[in-house]
């Protein structure tokens, strides 16, 4: 059996599906690092979720990360491969990664990749950093072609995706779609409660662009078409956005911020379609695990990789960039035509089952372990 290592500064509690397939393994005996402590916000997953879980305490220097104990782990423990988040500003998985191939340890570094071309300088450290590496993990597909088109090896490159609790999610759908769990209705949330409702599970911020979303709204409601907006979740948006709300007399509930997938659940699979104006990503995964389809911009250049999940016209749809217009317009497309709702549902939770979820996750990057060890 191999012994692999995978190197996290910290682990985000939506990380715990992945982490449960993964030690799951009968091939590979995983070992988790992680800081064990939550960051900016974001919940650090129970170390207890996982069989082996080693606390790795970091630094964080401005934008630089410390992390004393991965190099420790790569100069000392027998490993047949590391994996490390693959951040270039994480000082020290420069000096682990070097002292892991010293050692004939493979390397593997997981990371979002290449999101859009880079400007030279950036491009050629990027090609350095991902150098120390024998395979990298990207999310997507997009991250390969631009990396192949900045000179990585494209052989050397591995589409692994991103997902959420797919398991979890499964159960509640389940029990949603055969009548079995009814106890939160959003329709309730309205006054005109036959209306199509549009959904956001995000952080209320500026870049999420909800005001651009209410301009859409407003453009939908002067030419007589009608619906709701839910937005799920707080941020430092949320006062502004309700005055706006407010001001231009939209009807928009702010449900405030939930984290239970009991409630969450039931938001999303009654709702017509999720709109996130800025960058979407895993609101995507979320939504479409529950069949609602998604719409976003059309600027691949500032999107999230799980963007790629969405296919025009099935799994949602794509919006010309800063245009509340095109917004409305596709929008409209998505409330208005006569639409199978149940296939419109079976197709983004096919788009789920075949790329997006734990178990695939799993499978590819063990698939690529096996590929980096036996090159070494």
């Amino acid at each position: 059996m191999l012994k692999v290592a995978i190197v996290y500064h910290m682990w985000p509690h939506y990380r715990r599906a992945v982490m449960e397939a993964l030690d799951r393994s009968d091939r590979i005996e995983y070992v988790f690092l992680g800081s064990g402590q939550s960051l900016d916000g974001v919940l650090h997953v129970d170390p207890a979720t996982v069989k082996r879980f080693r606390r790795a305490p970091f630094k964080l220097f401005r934008q630089f990360l410390w992390q004393p104990e991965a190099i420790k782990f790569a100069a000392t423990e027998r490993l047949d491969a590391i994996i490390f988040l693959g951040n270039p500003n994480f000082l020290s998985t420069w000096i682990a990664a070097w002292i892991a191939r010293r050692r004939r340890i493979s390397v593997l570094f997981w990371e979002h990749g290449w999101r859009r071309p880079e400007a030279p300088a950036k491009s050629k450290l990027r090609l350095i950093f991902f150098g120390l590496a024998d395979r990298v993990l990207v999310y997507a597909p997009r991250a390969k072609r631009l990396g192949s088109a900045a000179g990585y090896p494209e052989d050397r490159i591995d589409v692994v995706y991103n997902s959420l609790d797919y398991p979890a999610s499964n159960r509640f759908y389940d029990l949603i779609s055969r009548g079995e769990l009814a106890d939160v209705q959003p329709n309730s949330l309205f006054t005109q409660r036959d209306n199509p409702i549009i959904i956001c599970t995000a952080r209320l911020t500026m870049a999420c662009r909800f005001d651009l979303l209410f301009e859409a709204v407003k453009i939908l409601r002067a030419r007589g078409v009608r619906c709701n907006v839910l937005l799920v979740g707080d941020g430092p948006m949320m006062q502004p956005l309700k005055d706006m709300a407010t001001e231009r007399m939209l009807p928009v509930y702010f449900y405030g911020p939930c984290y239970d997938e009991h409630v969450l659940s039931q938001l999303l699979y009654r709702s017509t379609v999720t709109v996130s104006p800025g960058k979407v990503g895993l609101t995507a995964m979320h939504s479409l695990m529950y069949g609602t389809p998604v719409i976003t911009h059309d600027n691949n250049d500032e999107q999230m990789p799980e963007v790629e999940a969405i296919q025009e016209g099935v799994t949602g749809a794509r919006y010309k960039q800063n245009d509340p217009e095109s917004l409305a317009n596709a929008i409209s497309n998505w409330i208005e035509r006569d639409i199978d709702r149940d296939q419109v549902r079976a197709y983004c939770r096919n788009e789920i089952v075949a790329r997006w979820n734990p178990e695939v996750q799993a499978e590819i990057i063990e698939r690529s372990i096996s590929r980096a060890v036996s090159h070494g």
